[in-house]
């Protein structure tokens, strides 16, 4: 087992690079988590440093977010960079210990901050950007299947039904899509492997 920590922060000031190393350290921690590598106690540590970083969203403080800056002085294209992708990537951490230890649940405090992090999610409702919106939607379902989205939301309907609907919405969106062959976006690019190996994480976490 390895021995994570966090480290994630926000620059004082804006800086792409930074920001990328960043996010980049939050999506290896997140493979440790992937592949059950992550030592349980360093992960519950992990996770409280996480969950204070999480901040509300100002014209909706019920969405928690590991934003580079406010969307507002972001390109569309670059909130899914660096607005999105890390709040997914922290959610699905916090919920891999939710899997093996849910007493931070009994914190209220850490409760309402983990429920606006999952309502944060389905800000867009897990699309990419533009005509990447298909790629987008299975990048993002891979990230929460490949962790045990499927077990948790099965012990945890209610904990935000945006997410569970987002969520289920989605994985039956891939399946019609592969039911139908149409799993390519506007400009005939084809995904169809990657909504499989989506389908294959649920099934195998479900």
């Amino acid at each position: 087992m390895e021995t994570i920590k966090c480290t994630f922060y926000r620059p004082e000031q804006v800086d792409i690079a930074e920001f990328q190393q960043i996010v980049g350290k939050l999506a290896a921690d997140y493979e440790i988590c992937r592949r059950n590598g992550a030592d349980l106690e360093s992960l519950r540590s992990y996770a409280d440093a996480l969950l204070a970083q999480a901040k509300p969203l100002r014209h909706n403080p019920k969405m928690y977010f590991f934003g580079l800056d406010d969307p507002e002085n972001m390109p569309s294209d670059a909130r899914i960079d660096f607005f999105y992708r890390p709040t997914y990537l922290g959610t699905a951490i916090i919920m891999h210990l939710l899997l093996a230890d849910d007493s931070l649940l009994s914190d209220p405090e850490k409760q309402k901050t983990f429920r606006g992090m999952l309502l944060g999610c389905t800000g867009r409702g897990f699309a990419g950007h533009g005509y990447d919106g298909l790629q987008g939607m299975i990048a993002t379902m891979h990230i929460f299947a490949a962790i045990g989205a499927d077990r948790f939301l099965k012990k945890n309907p209610q904990l935000s039904p945006e997410f569970t609907a987002t969520y289920n919405k989605c994985l039956q969106e891939i399946k019609d899509r592969l039911k139908t062959n149409t799993v390519q976006n506007s400009w005939g690019e084809d995904y169809t492997a990657e909504a499989e190996a989506v389908i294959q994480l649920s099934n195998a976490h479900s």
